[in-house]
């Protein structure tokens, strides 16, 4: 019994320690993830500027295009223009001055969208400027929470290797077959293989334990199993 007692004293801080590993490796394993998502939020910002960017450029080569057709049919103006003067045929000159009326008139309305693009041009620089002062900061940012993280990292391996330190030296200290049985366990139900009954209940499972069960495990003749979920049972009463 004092030998039961004394293994099962010792699996109990076996277990605490394999508890805080196991958590300590979930926290590892998140941290990457946590990291990803930073960077992926800030990529898809940053496609979200290069976005209006390209639209920026659109407009002002948009613009260009307006200004070359303005300054194809002024040319084109002032060509009918200096042709009136050779024309003697009032038809001729009818047709050739409804034709530069309606350049003239083509023009104004290329006036028109030249201004309102000159308009969403200048909205869409400003807009950008100020996207690109908040990216520059949130970029600044962002470096600073994937170092804490790669830190947090760091940490989390130390406390691991610490831990797996006190580990090593406590197991060294459980009969063989009950620790690759504890271990088995431990691998099986994610980091708890040994609890404690907590009233008339497993305080794995939460499962009622038969009278049986909880007396056996009370006696401390040898270590007992939850008939419900496997794992290890010792009275902490």
């Amino acid at each position: 019994m004092e030998k039961i007692q004394e293994q099962i004293d010792i699996l109990i801080k076996l277990q605490e320690l394999d508890a805080q590993l196991y958590q300590l490796a979930e926290e590892k394993v998140a941290k990457p993830t946590e990291k990803q998502a930073l960077e992926e939020e800030f990529s898809q910002k940053k496609e979200g500027i290069k976005a209006k960017e390209d639209a920026w450029r659109s407009l002002q080569l948009k613009r260009k295009d307006y200004e070359m057709d303005l300054e194809t049919k002024e040319k084109e103006i002032k060509k009918y223009q200096g042709q009136l003067y050779q024309i003697k045929n009032n038809k001729e000159y009818t047709s050739l001055q409804k034709q530069i009326e309606g350049l003239k008139a083509d023009n104004a309305v290329l006036e028109d969208d030249i201004l309102a693009l000159m308009e969403k041009i200048d909205v869409a620089k400003t807009g950008l400027a100020g996207e690109k002062d908040n990216i520059a900061a949130e970029e600044k940012n962002l470096k600073q929470e994937t170092a804490k993280i790669d830190q947090e990292i760091k940490e989390i391996e130390t406390k691991i290797s610490s831990l797996e330190k006190d580990r090593s030296q406590l197991s060294a200290n459980v009969e063989k077959g009950l620790l690759s049985r504890y271990e088995r366990i431990l691998k099986a139900k994610r980091g708890l293989a040994l609890v404690a009954i907590v009233g008339e209940s497993c305080g794995g499972c939460n499962r009622v334990l038969p009278p049986q069960i909880i007396n056996e495990t009370r006696i401390k003749d040898e270590i007992i199993t939850c008939d419900f979920c496997s794992r290890l049972l010792y009275w902490s009463g």
